[in-house]
């Protein structure tokens, strides 16, 4: 709690500059979000999408159904969160979708992650509308197997913004309403647990809509 409490008076009083004053390293650092491609100024652009359910799965306890958590958790060979997010299907017609991770350092994001390890992951995909369900998911029951990212970064760390996968969203403007697109985050080396926030800088799994060239 102490040093959360200083963590939030540094937060604190670098907003509380005055405009006009000259950004210090130390600001610009602390304060000037990761970004990507998609995010060119580390921000979450208008209609980025966020996920709607986090549901634990522990490959120990592999038919243990947990419920729905705001904490993702992340240890070596064991905890994994599956994680959906709810696409408006309106909304993806001629875009690319941007799976991104953003990643923000402590100072970005304080009190919000805890991180230890060289920090690779693993990112498997589920199929269309087979996401996770509280309470009925188990690292046994796990949904229905889709495309994973092809090309996912080899290692992620805190202070910067990862895609993990761009590619055309391709849903059938006839489907009503949205769908659902899930995946599992874990990792055979690395404790990585975090919750999905935009306090100062995002931190999570969004999902970043751009406009497709060739649409």
């Amino acid at each position: 709690m102490k040093t959360f409490a200083i963590l939030s008076a540094l937060v604190a009083s670098v907003l509380a500059a005055p405009a006009t004053s000259p950004a210090s390293p130390l600001d610009q650092r602390t304060f000037k979000c990761p970004s990507n491609d998609a995010q060119p100024d580390g921000k979450l652009p208008k209609g980025a999408i966020s996920t709607s359910l986090l549901v634990p799965i522990s490959a120990k306890k592999p038919n243990k159904a947990y419920d729905a958590t705001e904490w993702s958790k992340v240890t070596p060979n064991d905890f994994c969160t599956i994680f959906n997010l709810e696409l408006p299907v309106a909304q993806t017609q001629g875009k690319v979708c941007n799976l991104v991770f953003d990643f923000p350092s402590l100072l970005q994001a304080p009190g919000l992650f805890t991180f230890f390890g060289p920090g690779h992951f693993t990112f498997t995909g589920y199929d269309i509308n087979a996401g996770a369900v509280e309470g009925v998911t188990t690292y046994n029951n796990q949904p229905a197997p889709g495309p994973s990212p092809p090309n996912p970064p080899p290692v992620m760390q805190p202070g910067h913004s990862y895609i993990i996968n761009s590619a055309p969203c391709g849903i059938p403007p006839t489907i009503p309403g949205s769908v659902v697109v899930s995946g599992a985050l874990c990792s055979k080396d690395t404790t990585f647990i975090f919750k999905q926030s935009n306090l100062i800088c995002p931190l999570g799994f969004y999902v970043i809509l751009t406009d497709d060239p060739n649409a």
